[in-house]
């Protein structure tokens, strides 16, 4: 029994320095195994750096608005005896729409005009009397004054009357009507709304980053309501200051609308080009890697990854306008930069943008 326990003690003690070394063996193997493995480079995709024509825009919500728009009222109170306003329908400027009550203006303009003939016959009269000394210079200025008086009373009274009219002042289209023939309308009855739809304006408002953008005639792009027709529009002025509440400017446009298939009121989405460059670096936002506030990107160079800080521009949905620190040619890689080291040995496969 003590012979056997001896033997198996003798067998084990020579067996731990053979299993220590196949161990250490083997961890050997392993590590010059990960180490070539390291030294694999990493195969990553890659597009060439080039110009690309960028057009610098911005897209805000804003609102059409008719070119003029009144509500047609009355300048004095009486019965509407004359109404030639049909609901929809198109009139031109200085066309009669209403008319007030304005017989007794126009009797009393008609007895002046009657005084007014025997007035101007009396200072003509007076006139030649004077011319002779037949009559003293107070008795012709008498007359006279009598004259200016009663023309001054026709003029008060044609006054009167184009205020018992409603004309149009401008080209345009009647809206809703709210009154009817007969009805009794004072100053502040509105009798129908006019619009003149054919221009259009637009109004919006950018933020006070770009205000130093907008120019006279500067090219807006937009659509109306849930259409996607694109119109083109034109910037004609601006606000005169920026608003401090909101810190944007308030922005009109001008645009044209024959068919009338614009309806003033509608929600529109306005885009503004502001700029054109033909030689403009673009990428795609995938390819940055943001570390804090700097941003970079990886460029292959000589068989590995090199790290380059950029400075980016403008954002659109598929591009990133890089403005310096990336040079026409170079191999932008576009994949695999979770992984990727500064002078990691990669290969890249060059795609198409």
């Amino acid at each position: 029994m003590n012979h056997r326990l001896r033997i198996s003690s003798i067998i084990l003690l020579y067996s731990i320095p053979f299993v220590v070394n196949s161990c250490s063996k083997a961890e050997k193997v392993s590590r010059q195994t990960d180490t070539r493995s390291d030294r694999q480079p990493m195969i990553v995709d890659g597009i060439i750096v080039g110009y690309a024509e960028y057009e610098r825009t911005i897209t805000v919500p804003g609102t059409i608005l008719p070119n003029e728009w009144v509500e047609l009222r009355s300048e004095m109170a009486g019965k509407i005896v004359e109404l030639n306003i049909s609901e929809g329908t198109q009139v031109k400027k200085g066309q009669l729409l209403a008319r007030i009550n304005d017989a007794d203006i126009r009797a009393l303009l008609q007895r002046r005009v009657i005084e007014e003939k025997l007035a101007a016959d009396d200072e003509q009269r007076k006139k030649r009397m004077l011319e002779i000394n037949a009559i003293s210079v107070q008795e012709y200025e008498t007359s006279l004054n009598k004259l200016e008086a009663i023309r001054a009373d026709i003029a008060q009274s044609k006054a009167m009357l184009e205020k018992a009219e409603v004309r149009a002042p401008f080209d345009g289209r009647i809206g809703l009507r709210y009154v009817s023939p007969g009805a009794f309308v004072s100053v502040n009855t509105t009798i129908a709304t006019l619009v003149q739809d054919n221009p259009l304006k637009l109004e919006f408002a950018i933020p006070e980053r770009y205000a130093s953008l907008v120019t006279p005639n500067l090219d807006v792009k937009f659509t109306a309501g849930d259409g996607q027709t694109l119109y083109p529009a034109r910037v004609y002025a601006t606000d005169a200051q920026i608003d401090p509440e909101t810190r944007s400017l308030k922005v009109r446009a001008i645009a044209q609308n024959p068919d009338k298939s614009l309806i003033p009121g509608s929600y529109v989405r306005a885009t503004l080009v502001f700029e054109k460059s033909p030689r403009s670096i673009l990428i795609p936002p995938r390819a940055i890697v943001p570390d804090m506030d700097i941003q970079n990107v990886f460029v292959f160079s000589e068989g590995k990854a090199k790290r380059v800080q950029v400075r980016l521009g403008e954002r659109t949905g598929t591009t990133v306008e890089v403005i310096d620190g990336l040079n026409v040619g170079d191999s932008l890689i576009v994949s695999g930069l979770t992984s990727i080291r500064n002078s990691m040995p990669v290969r890249i496969n060059i795609r198409q943008n």
